[in-house]
């Protein structure tokens, strides 16, 4: 088949084709959660290749205004979630807050040693102690989010025996009396591959956000460290000042 458009100006096909998804998703023909036609049936509705068809979603993909599930097909994307790492709240609270349906699944609980990254990252000694928990987060049924977090058991003695289907910040707070204090945080973006894409349903090398925040006690005492890797269409990062 060739390629054709009629009066759509200069812009290459591709863009033509993504202008007009993108369109119908602004105007709510296409609503959050809906699937698309196959690429097939999309080079048919609008003249074009599947070659060309494949960019205009690829090209909506990278800007987060559809994402694509592995084995199921390419989906509109849901509002995003607002969050501000700097705050200490309950991922489920902040969730539920905006109307959302939260889901937090415990993949691992592990004791180990702390090895020369985790040295660096958190102060305390290569050999350590260190509890490394492995959580998957969803909203609306969707995966957006695989978290690595490590906690210091001397601060928190017991800390791998609890349910973590929960609030940790509340935990900490409520067993432990912790109050987070000093935070550093960083934020780029980043290229999910395993085991963090298979853990949400994507493939290697999806478009991801990587966020980690190491955290200590007013005592300046490192309580915990959080690795963060989510789906790059899913957050608005929003941050009061002053």
């Amino acid at each position: 088949m060739e390629d054709r458009v009629n009066g759509e100006g200069s812009a290459p096909l591709y863009l033509r084709v993504r202008d007009r998804l993108a369109n119908q998703i602004q105007d709510g023909l296409l609503p959050p959660n809906t699937r698309l036609p196959s690429e097939r049936i999309l080079a048919e509705e609008h003249g074009t290749t599947r070659v060309t068809t494949r960019l205009a979603l690829a090209q909506l993909e990278a800007e987060g205004r559809i994402y694509r599930s592995n084995r199921r097909g390419w989906f509109v994307s849901p509002p995003r979630l607002v969050y501000n790492p700097t705050r200490d709240y309950s991922f489920s609270d902040n969730v539920s807050a905006q109307g959302r349906v939260p889901v937090t699944e415990t993949l691992r609980v592990t004791p180990t040693e702390v090895d020369a990254w985790l040295a660096t990252m958190t102060g305390l000694a290569i050999g350590d102690p260190i509890v490394r928990l492995r959580r998957r987060r969803q909203i609306d049924g969707r995966p957006v989010m695989v978290e690595n977090i490590y906690l210091n058991p001397k601060r928190l003695p017991g800390i791998d025996t609890f349910d973590f289907n929960r609030s940790l910040w509340k935990l900490l707070r409520e067993h432990y009396s912790v109050e987070l204090e000093r935070k550093q945080i960083e934020m780029f973006p980043t290229a999910l591959v395993d085991p963090q894409a298979e853990a949400l349903g994507v493939t290697a090398g999806t478009a991801g956000l990587y966020v980690t925040r190491c955290c200590r006690d007013a005592q300046d005492c490192f309580v915990e460290l959080d690795e963060e890797f989510w789906l790059h269409d899913t957050l608005s990062i929003q941050v009061s000042v002053g």
